[in-house]
Protein backbone atom coordinates (compact mmCIF):
# COMPACT_ATOMS: atom_id res chain seq x y z
CA UNK A 1 0.00 0.00 0.00
CA UNK A 2 1.53 3.32 -1.10
CA UNK A 3 1.11 6.47 1.05
CA UNK A 4 1.09 9.78 -0.77
CA UNK A 5 3.66 12.14 0.78
CA UNK A 6 3.38 15.28 -1.37
CA UNK A 7 0.80 17.85 -2.43
CA UNK A 8 -0.59 17.72 -5.92
CA UNK A 9 -0.32 20.87 -8.01
CA UNK A 10 -4.04 21.55 -7.56
CA UNK A 11 -3.79 21.23 -3.78
CA UNK A 12 -0.79 23.52 -3.71
CA UNK A 13 -2.65 26.15 -5.72
CA UNK A 14 -5.62 25.89 -3.35
CA UNK A 15 -3.32 26.46 -0.35
CA UNK A 16 -1.76 29.49 -2.04
CA UNK A 17 -5.18 30.96 -2.82
CA UNK A 18 -6.38 30.41 0.76
CA UNK A 19 -3.24 32.04 2.19
CA UNK A 20 -3.63 34.98 -0.17
CA UNK A 21 -7.24 35.45 0.93
CA UNK A 22 -6.24 35.30 4.58
CA UNK A 23 -3.55 37.89 3.95
CA UNK A 24 -6.00 40.28 2.31
CA UNK A 25 -8.20 39.97 5.39
CA UNK A 26 -5.44 40.10 8.00
CA UNK A 27 -3.39 43.03 6.67
CA UNK A 28 -6.22 45.61 6.75
CA UNK A 29 -7.33 44.28 10.14
CA UNK A 30 -3.82 44.68 11.54
CA UNK A 31 -3.58 48.14 10.03
CA UNK A 32 -6.90 49.09 11.62
CA UNK A 33 -5.70 47.83 14.99
CA UNK A 34 -2.55 49.93 14.72
CA UNK A 35 -4.60 53.00 13.80
CA UNK A 36 -6.97 52.40 16.70
CA UNK A 37 -4.08 52.03 19.12
CA UNK A 38 -2.55 55.30 17.90
CA UNK A 39 -5.88 57.08 18.28
CA UNK A 40 -6.34 55.79 21.84
CA UNK A 41 -2.78 56.75 22.82
CA UNK A 42 -3.28 60.22 21.36
CA UNK A 43 -6.53 60.63 23.31
CA UNK A 44 -4.62 59.67 26.45
CA UNK A 45 -1.98 62.30 25.68
CA UNK A 46 -4.65 64.96 25.27
CA UNK A 47 -6.53 63.96 28.42
CA UNK A 48 -3.29 64.14 30.40
CA UNK A 49 -2.64 67.63 29.01
CA UNK A 50 -6.16 68.71 29.91
CA UNK A 51 -5.72 67.38 33.45
CA UNK A 52 -2.41 69.23 33.71
CA UNK A 53 -4.16 72.35 32.45
CA UNK A 54 -6.87 72.09 35.11
CA UNK A 55 -4.12 71.84 37.73
CA UNK A 56 -2.43 74.84 36.17
CA UNK A 57 -5.62 76.93 36.33
CA UNK A 58 -6.18 75.85 39.93
CA UNK A 59 -2.70 77.02 40.92
CA UNK A 60 -2.81 80.24 38.89
CA UNK A 61 -6.04 81.92 39.88
CA UNK A 62 -8.04 80.36 37.07
CA UNK A 63 -5.87 81.81 34.28
CA UNK A 64 -5.56 79.59 31.22
CA UNK A 65 -2.33 78.68 29.43
CA UNK A 66 -1.01 80.65 26.48
CA UNK A 67 0.42 79.80 23.09
CA UNK A 68 3.94 80.96 22.35
CA UNK A 69 5.22 79.10 19.29
CA UNK A 70 4.44 81.27 16.30
CA UNK A 71 3.96 80.35 12.66
CA UNK A 72 5.92 82.10 9.93
CA UNK A 73 9.33 83.61 10.44
CA UNK A 74 8.62 85.66 13.55
CA UNK A 75 9.43 83.87 16.78
CA UNK A 76 6.84 83.98 19.53
CA UNK A 77 7.15 83.95 23.29
CA UNK A 78 8.98 80.70 24.06
CA UNK A 79 8.77 81.21 27.81
CA UNK A 80 4.98 81.59 27.69
CA UNK A 81 4.40 78.60 25.39
CA UNK A 82 2.17 75.99 26.99
CA UNK A 83 4.67 73.18 26.30
CA UNK A 84 6.83 74.90 28.90
CA UNK A 85 4.24 76.23 31.36
CA UNK A 86 2.52 72.82 31.63
CA UNK A 87 5.74 70.85 32.16
CA UNK A 88 5.86 71.43 35.96
CA UNK A 89 2.55 69.56 36.22
CA UNK A 90 4.10 66.34 34.88
CA UNK A 91 6.34 63.94 36.78
CA UNK A 92 8.08 63.06 33.48
CA UNK A 93 8.63 64.94 30.21
CA UNK A 94 5.36 66.13 28.68
CA UNK A 95 4.31 63.82 25.83
CA UNK A 96 3.74 66.32 23.05
CA UNK A 97 3.97 63.92 20.09
CA UNK A 98 0.98 62.02 18.71
CA UNK A 99 1.96 58.43 17.76
CA UNK A 100 0.31 58.94 14.35
CA UNK A 101 2.33 62.09 13.64
CA UNK A 102 4.61 61.56 10.62
CA UNK A 103 5.74 65.17 10.26
CA UNK A 104 9.10 65.56 8.49
CA UNK A 105 10.02 68.46 10.78
CA UNK A 106 10.93 66.66 14.03
CA UNK A 107 14.48 66.64 15.32
CA UNK A 108 16.98 65.01 15.08
CA UNK A 109 16.53 63.89 11.46
CA UNK A 110 13.85 66.24 10.18
CA UNK A 111 14.08 69.45 8.20
CA UNK A 112 13.14 72.95 9.47
CA UNK A 113 9.54 74.07 9.14
CA UNK A 114 9.08 76.21 5.99
CA UNK A 115 9.18 79.97 6.49
CA UNK A 116 10.05 79.54 10.16
CA UNK A 117 13.54 80.94 10.37
CA UNK A 118 15.03 77.49 10.87
CA UNK A 119 12.74 76.27 13.64
CA UNK A 120 11.50 72.69 14.07
CA UNK A 121 8.29 71.02 15.15
CA UNK A 122 7.93 70.99 18.92
CA UNK A 123 4.48 69.51 19.39
CA UNK A 124 1.77 67.61 17.55
CA UNK A 125 -0.72 69.59 19.57
CA UNK A 126 -1.87 73.18 19.81
CA UNK A 127 -4.45 75.17 21.73
CA UNK A 128 -7.57 76.87 20.44
CA UNK A 129 -6.74 80.57 19.98
CA UNK A 130 -10.07 81.54 21.59
CA UNK A 131 -8.81 80.10 24.89
CA UNK A 132 -5.62 82.18 24.83
CA UNK A 133 -6.11 85.45 26.76
CA UNK A 134 -3.94 87.35 24.26
CA UNK A 135 -5.04 85.72 20.99
CA UNK A 136 -8.83 85.63 21.30
CA UNK A 137 -9.81 87.17 17.92
CA UNK A 138 -13.16 88.72 18.84
CA UNK A 139 -15.63 89.01 21.67
CA UNK A 140 -14.56 89.23 25.30
CA UNK A 141 -11.12 87.71 25.94
CA UNK A 142 -11.54 84.44 27.82
CA UNK A 143 -8.69 84.90 30.28
CA UNK A 144 -9.88 82.56 33.03
CA UNK A 145 -11.47 79.16 32.73
CA UNK A 146 -14.53 80.24 34.72
CA UNK A 147 -15.22 82.93 32.11
CA UNK A 148 -15.91 80.28 29.45
CA UNK A 149 -19.69 79.73 29.20
CA UNK A 150 -19.60 76.03 28.30
CA UNK A 151 -16.23 74.34 28.97
CA UNK A 152 -17.64 70.90 28.13
CA UNK A 153 -18.35 71.99 24.55
CA UNK A 154 -15.33 74.26 24.01
CA UNK A 155 -12.33 72.79 22.15
CA UNK A 156 -9.03 73.41 23.88
CA UNK A 157 -6.27 71.08 22.64
CA UNK A 158 -6.18 70.09 18.97
CA UNK A 159 -3.81 68.51 16.44
CA UNK A 160 -1.60 70.83 14.41
CA UNK A 161 -0.82 70.31 10.70
CA UNK A 162 2.18 68.06 10.09
CA UNK A 163 3.48 70.12 7.16
CA UNK A 164 3.44 73.74 6.05
CA UNK A 165 4.16 76.91 7.99
CA UNK A 166 1.85 75.95 10.89
CA UNK A 167 3.77 72.73 11.58
CA UNK A 168 5.96 74.60 14.07
CA UNK A 169 3.17 76.56 15.77
CA UNK A 170 1.21 75.66 18.88
CA UNK A 171 -2.09 77.29 17.87
CA UNK A 172 -4.23 77.78 14.75
CA UNK A 173 -6.02 80.95 13.62
CA UNK A 174 -9.66 79.99 13.52
CA UNK A 175 -10.58 83.58 12.67
CA UNK A 176 -9.10 82.99 9.20
CA UNK A 177 -11.44 80.08 8.43
CA UNK A 178 -13.70 81.94 6.03
CA UNK A 179 -14.28 81.28 2.36
CA UNK A 180 -12.68 77.91 1.59
CA UNK A 181 -12.96 76.67 5.17
CA UNK A 182 -11.68 73.13 4.63
CA UNK A 183 -8.54 74.24 2.82
CA UNK A 184 -7.73 76.91 5.38
CA UNK A 185 -8.45 74.73 8.41
CA UNK A 186 -6.34 71.93 6.89
CA UNK A 187 -3.45 74.34 6.54
CA UNK A 188 -3.57 74.91 10.30
CA UNK A 189 -4.72 71.54 11.63
CA UNK A 190 -4.22 67.88 10.77
CA UNK A 191 -7.97 67.38 10.67
CA UNK A 192 -7.57 63.84 9.28
CA UNK A 193 -4.95 62.60 11.74
CA UNK A 194 -7.16 59.68 12.80
CA UNK A 195 -9.25 58.93 9.74
CA UNK A 196 -10.87 60.26 6.59
CA UNK A 197 -9.44 62.43 3.87
CA UNK A 198 -7.80 65.79 4.38
CA UNK A 199 -9.94 68.78 3.39
CA UNK A 200 -13.20 66.91 3.92
CA UNK A 201 -15.90 67.38 6.54
CA UNK A 202 -15.59 63.69 7.49
CA UNK A 203 -11.88 63.94 8.35
CA UNK A 204 -11.27 62.71 11.92
CA UNK A 205 -8.92 64.01 14.59
CA UNK A 206 -8.75 64.10 18.37
CA UNK A 207 -9.86 67.14 20.34
CA UNK A 208 -9.54 68.02 24.01
CA UNK A 209 -12.17 70.11 25.79
CA UNK A 210 -11.78 72.61 28.61
CA UNK A 211 -13.62 70.42 31.12
CA UNK A 212 -10.85 67.82 30.76
CA UNK A 213 -12.32 65.21 28.41
CA UNK A 214 -11.11 64.27 24.91
CA UNK A 215 -12.94 62.88 21.88
CA UNK A 216 -12.35 61.73 18.31
CA UNK A 217 -14.57 63.87 16.09
CA UNK A 218 -15.02 64.68 12.44
CA UNK A 219 -14.21 68.23 11.43
CA UNK A 220 -17.85 68.74 10.49
CA UNK A 221 -18.83 67.95 14.08
CA UNK A 222 -16.59 70.61 15.61
CA UNK A 223 -16.90 73.33 12.96
CA UNK A 224 -19.80 74.15 10.64
CA UNK A 225 -19.50 77.93 10.37
CA UNK A 226 -18.63 80.97 12.46
CA UNK A 227 -21.89 80.84 14.36
CA UNK A 228 -21.97 77.09 14.90
CA UNK A 229 -18.71 75.54 16.10
CA UNK A 230 -16.87 74.29 19.18
CA UNK A 231 -14.01 76.79 18.97
CA UNK A 232 -15.70 80.10 19.77
CA UNK A 233 -16.87 79.83 23.41
CA UNK A 234 -19.68 82.25 22.69
CA UNK A 235 -21.39 79.78 20.35
CA UNK A 236 -20.03 76.38 21.53
CA UNK A 237 -22.82 74.03 22.54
Amino acid sequence: MRIRSAFTLVELLIVIVVLALLATIAVPSFSNLVNMAETVKCLSNIRNMEMAHLSYTSNNGGWMIKAGLSHGGVHGDEEAAWINTLQPYYESPLVACCPADDSPHWLPDGSPVPQSGGRYRRSSYGINEFTDPDLCPWGPPYKKILSVPNPTATVHFLEMAETGDFAGADHPHVDLWVGNVLAKASRHLQINQHGGELRTWNAKANYGFLDGHAETRTFGEVFKNRTLNNFDPAVAK
